[in-house]
């Protein structure tokens, strides 16, 4: 249950799911994503926090950057059929 309400907390908020979708499309620097987002980024950070939180983002360390990413193939089945529905529903959204 815990997971379930935390991938759902997660995907409730507009910028997340956002966030979501521009790593659709390949590994982001915070930076990249704040710069996308057009949000403070304390904002973003929080944002990534609470996605990361929920299994629903992987992150890695470079130095002083921050990297996301969607998790892999290998990731819990309700995180994967989550990011699926979400990609899946907003692909043609322009917003």
């Amino acid at each position: 249950m815990r997971d379930f309400l935390a991938i759902t907390k997660a995907l409730s908020d507009e910028n997340r799911t956002r966030a979501i979708m521009l790593l659709g499309r390949g590994e982001l620097c915070l930076c990249q994503i704040i710069e996308m987002l057009r949000l403070a980024p304390s904002t973003v950070s929080k944002h990534m926090t609470v996605l990361h939180h929920a299994g629903l983002v992987a992150s890695r360390k470079v130095g002083r950057w921050m990297y996301f990413r969607l998790p892999d193939e290998d990731a819990p089945a309700e995180v994967l059929e989550a990011l699926s529905w979400v990609r899946g529903s907003l692909r043609n959204d322009r917003q």
